[in-house]
């Protein structure tokens, strides 16, 4: 299992995990804690993509685990900057999940 071993990815792995997990539905909510401590703690040394990755981690734990403990507010915002700054125009993606979203009624 890769939460044991969260301690030795660098930013870029540790937003790739993030990121799978959202993808996958995959992670339980008592080991979310154990990941959002290592992003938030590492969070000055991640690249602008690295953030994006982890704005769709984030709404993957808004929607999937809302009781969890969630990102600060500064950091929400940090992610959301990056994820809507990363590419001249967004991709499709992201179009596709911004779409859906307000499908749904959920302003983001």
């Amino acid at each position: 299992a890769a939460l044991p071993r969260l301690g030795e990815f660098n930013s870029q792995e540790l937003a790739n995990f993030a990121w799978a997990c959202a993808c996958t539905g995959r992670i339980e909510a008592d080991r979310i804690s154990a990941l959002l401590d290592r992003v938030i703690n590492g969070f000055a040394t991640f690249e602008p993509i690295d953030l994006s990755q982890l704005y769709q981690f984030w709404l993957f734990l808004r929607v999937e685990h809302p009781h969890v403990r969630q990102f600060e507010p500064h950091h929400q915002q940090s992610l959301r900057r990056a994820y809507t700054g990363t590419m001249p125009r967004p991709w499709r993606l992201q179009r596709d999940v911004s779409a859906a979203l307000s499908r749904l009624g959920w302003i983001h």
